[in-house]
């Protein structure tokens, strides 16, 4: 993350259709809107931020937070990034979405990638590696047309019960890409070197120091 900007990493409560056999946060759809809507207000509309970044604890744009928080920070002037595992949780104007592949999600995955090219959104493939697997980063950029590609450890956490693989990054020359990679995540924080500029806030409302299982 750039020294200059300042990201503000919300999760947002949200159900999911999916169950990823190593999902971190299987508790879906928990948390407080109220009291989380009134914080994202609160940092939006009394701060400056580069990049609104969110996620949730399930799939992202069937949050019932989702729609407004994007227009909030529209309506201030600031970039919106998604990580995402379908296509709800893609719509125009954000500036980077994340999507998950794996081996549970390929299908959803799929018409995100497909949604996100059609509008023009940079795109980031995220994936674990679970060591089995060893995915390769270049490799999954072509395949799936990607400007960037988030390869992640594989936590112990959520559903997983073991920690493994490791976490890294690969990007397009000449790809715009806002904040990425943000160090919302314990996995991700080895690859930002400033972090003072992030804060987060888990799906209750409250300041975290890490959004997922791990905070």
């Amino acid at each position: 993350m750039n020294s200059t900007q300042r990201v503000l990493a919300v999760e947002l409560p949200a159900p999911c259709p999916l169950a990823c056999g190593f999902c971190r946060t299987p508790n879906h759809g928990q948390g407080d809107t109220d009291k989380l809507y009134a914080a994202i207000e609160n940092h939006l509309l009394r701060e400056d931020w580069a990049e609104l970044y969110l996620t949730s604890n399930g799939e992202t744009g069937l949050s019932p937070l989702f729609a407004k928080t994007v227009e909030l920070a529209r309506s201030r002037g600031i970039a919106t990034a998604v990580l995402c595992a379908t296509e709800k949780s893609i719509e125009p104007g954000i500036i980077r979405a994340e999507i998950s592949v794996n081996e549970f999600t390929t299908r959803l995955a799929e018409r995100a990638i497909a949604k996100a090219k059609k509008l023009g959104i940079p795109m980031v493939v995220s994936t674990v590696d679970t060591a089995d697997t060893n995915p390769d980063a270049e490799e999954l950029a072509k395949r799936y047309g990607a400007d960037a590609v988030l390869i992640r450890a594989l936590q112990q956490e959520g559903r997983s019960y073991r920690t493994c693989g490791t976490t890294r990054v690969w990007q397009r020359a000449g790809s715009q890409l806002g904040a990425f990679p943000v160090a919302a995540y314990a996995e991700l924080r080895s690859l930002v070197s400033d972090i003072s500029r992030l804060i987060c806030i888990g799906p209750h409302g409250n300041q975290v120091p890490l959004l997922g299982g791990a905070s």
